[in-house]
């Protein structure tokens, strides 16, 4: 998992969308963080865990419209 220190007046949807990229992850990062659930608006110095997942690839086939 990674710890991260944010910076003032980020959401923790800020947070995620930073760090993934968009909200997927956004109800495993709350379950490692309820403690934050009641701040509408991070402070300075609060600590975020955000944890690693694997990368899924997605084999992509070309396929041709005429053979």
């Amino acid at each position: 998992m990674i710890v991260l220190i944010k910076q003032e007046n980020q959401t923790l949807n800020d947070v995620v969308l930073e760090h993934y990229g968009d909200l997927t992850h956004l109800d495993d990062v709350i379950a490692l963080n309820h403690q934050l659930l009641s701040k509408v608006v991070l402070s300075l110095g609060d600590k975020v865990e955000l944890p690693q997942f694997e990368e899924k690839t997605v084999e992509q086939t070309a396929k041709a419209l005429w053979s």
